[in-house]
């Protein structure tokens, strides 16, 4: 069953419109693109000028093809394999900054909006993903609403109601951008379909300590992580079903001050701030990709979780993220892995998110990370919306190994980890979303909730309260 969901359009690879979205940058050729595993791809990044005005860069992605053609083969290919192909607008940067420049007039947004649909129908796309990193004020807050609604006008007058897909990237805390303070962010979810949430970047070479560039939970000395941007960006209002939650590919190197080859427990350690390594394939300033950590020559991992010679993985149970240290320049890396991706996507399942979005897929590696997160929606989605559960006064999910820091909910061991026979629960959801997959055999002892399911449950006595 799974390999003919695995081998079908990806339109149907996932219960309940679950949204897996990658990015492509429009300057590089991604060969052997897993068009199955992916719902929709944003290609990175149009150019917006001050006059408003959008184009592909006119980068040479080889030397016989340009950016442009690129794009344009790949929106093909994509849509061939039933997978919806957007353009991103803006990104980091100058990007950025000429698209503020370029909406900071009511003339200037009809300008951008009127661009923007010749755009799509040129490259016949199928959406348009509005990046801007990040709006600075309520007076750039008022512009992003001001050109988002009218771009949904335009786009359904132009092209059908509801035909076009129109989307934002979020911040990773739950305002607009840096100096925005919380809005009413009700008008902007009414009109765009997706908000990705950037939850990544949090730490890196400008940071003082060596820490994860996306924990799953909060590092000890800073409130920012997947979880903490996910749970705040649900609590300032944001609809479950329209937030995507982002994953990366990469993680971010620096040079720390001591060794931390003698104390693995602890990954916090003093760096020489702006000081980094780049990837030894990508040359990305101070980035490892999955494909740098997994490079036969000169990476650092020769397995998804098994380290070279001359390097230590550490599995850091608290932020749940593997990180890598190699003594002989000091280096530490901070990345993902396929046993953190999985524990975000648990999360977004279980949150009943729209789905994911991963910056970005040429990152990868032989498609590893790729057919993970595509394996473990397929297996996990149980197609079960909270919207669609009754009301109910008992709120339980799966069953969860205990491991050595009980104070995770995640179905399966954690890696490096000693395992237990006990077991313990996570009362974070209704009764009736049981069904996804725990690791351990059912008992006879019946719940006294009528519903005649039974379940061993055994609660480890350390740690046993950060359940309950």
């Amino acid at each position: 069953m799974l390999l003919a969901l695995v081998g079908s359009a990806s339109a149907s690879t996932y219960k309940s419109g679950r949204v897996v979205l990658g990015y492509f940058p429009v300057q590089r050729v991604v060969n052997d693109i897993p068009w199955s595993s992916l719902t929709h791809a944003n290609i990175a990044f149009a150019f917006a000028s001050e006059s408003g005005s959008i184009t592909f860069e006119g980068n040479v992605v080889n030397s016989t093809m340009t950016s442009d053609q690129n794009a344009r083969a790949m929106i093909a290919d994509g849509q061939k394999n039933g997978v919806k192909m957007l353009v991103a607008v803006g990104g980091q940067g100058n990007f950025s900054n000429h698209l503020a420049l370029a909406l900071s007039t009511t003339s200037g947004q009809k300008t951008f909006v009127s661009n923007a649909m010749a755009f799509i129908k040129s490259y016949g796309l199928d959406g348009i993903d509005v990046d801007w990193e990040y709006p600075t004020n309520l007076t750039d807050a008022q512009n992003l609403l001001s050109t988002l609604q009218a771009t949904r006008q335009a786009l359904d007058e132009n092209f059908g109601k509801g035909s076009k897909v129109l989307t934002i990237t979020l911040y990773n805390h739950p305002y607009l951008g840096p100096g925005v303070p919380t809005v009413d962010y009700k008008p902007y979810a009414d009109v765009v379909d997706y908000a990705f949430t950037m939850a990544y970047d949090y730490f890196g070479s400008w940071a003082d300590y060596s820490a994860p560039n996306a924990p799953f939970i909060d590092v000890p000395f800073y409130p920012g992580s997947f979880r903490n941007t996910t749970d705040a960006w649900l609590k300032a209002g944001w609809p479950a079903n329209k937030l995507v939650a982002g994953l990366a590919y990469y993680g971010h190197s620096s040079v720390v001050t001591s060794d931390m080859s003698k104390n693995t427990t602890n990954q916090y350690v003093p760096i020489f701030k702006h000081t980094s390594i780049d990837g030894p394939v990508s040359g990305i300033a101070g980035t490892w990709t999955w494909r740098d950590l997994r490079d036969p020559a000169n990476g650092a991992l020769s397995g998804p979780r098994t380290a070279k010679s001359g390097w230590v993985r550490t599995w850091d149970a608290v932020t749940m993220t593997p990180w890598l240290y190699r003594k002989s320049d000091s280096l530490y890396i901070g990345y993902d892995d396929e046993d953190s991706l999985g524990v975000k996507m648990d999360y977004t399942l279980r949150k009943d998110l729209a789905g994911v979005m991963i910056w970005e897929i040429g990152y990868d590696y032989n498609n590893e990370l790729m057919n993970y997160v595509r394996d473990f929606i397929v297996k996990n989605d149980n197609g079960l919306s909270l919207s669609n559960c009754a009301p109910s006064d008992t709120r339980l999910d799966n069953m969860y190994d205990v491991t050595r820091n009980p104070n995770f909910f995640n179905r399966r061991s954690l890696p490096d980890a000693r395992s237990s026979e006990r077991e313990s629960i996570d009362t974070s959801s209704p009764i009736c979303q049981f069904g996804r997959k725990d690791t351990k055999p059912n008992s006879a002892a019946s719940l006294s909730v009528g519903s005649g399911l039974a379940f061993a449950i055994a609660v480890a006595v350390a740690g046993a309260a950060a359940f309950f």
